[in-house]
């Protein structure tokens, strides 16, 4: 028998108690791969929940979350940024987050978030869409590679 397939659709008030709790999931997991570079800003999951509901109401941002029999498993947020001299680059989108629950990997939801951020950030207008990836993550990396991101940039501390 086949696995239901998740759906993903625009977040609501109603899931920010769960998004706090995976973008807090997300942080600790960056936390863990360098705690030099990356900084908690306690209490996490109260902070995490404050800017996403302040991301809710932009209309330059979007926050998908994905479902699989029912339950949330997983979420994306992305934004359209404005041009920087500093950064040589023109307006774009920037997928800030992607999460999947542990108890939904290898079911492709990671693929369908990605896929409707890409979707999500030509609705709000932009042509070009970025995001960043751990160098320790290279399970997330292969994902971004099969969907055609390439490396443009390191960040070296």
């Amino acid at each position: 028998m086949a696995k239901p397939q998740a759906r993903v659709r625009r977040a609501t008030l109603s899931d920010l108690p769960l998004l706090g709790s995976f973008g807090a999931q997300l942080a600790r997991q960056h936390r863990a791969y360098d705690s030099r570079r990356f900084k908690l800003f306690e209490p996490v999951e109260a902070e995490f929940t404050s800017f996403y509901g302040e991301q809710l109401a932009r209309g330059d941002a979007a926050l998908l979350v994905a479902e699989l029999e029912g339950k949330v498993v997983g979420y994306a947020f992305v934004s359209v940024e404005p041009e920087s001299f500093v950064d040589a680059l023109a307006v774009a989108a920037w997928i800030h987050d992607i999460h999947v629950d542990d108890l939904a990997r290898r079911r492709k939801v990671g693929a369908l978030l990605l896929e409707a951020a890409v979707e999500a950030a030509r609705e709000l207008g932009s042509s070009c869409v970025m995001l960043s990836v751990s160098p320790q993550n290279e399970g997330a990396r292969r994902m971004f590679e099969q969907h055609g991101f390439r490396l443009t940039m390191q960040e070296m501390r």
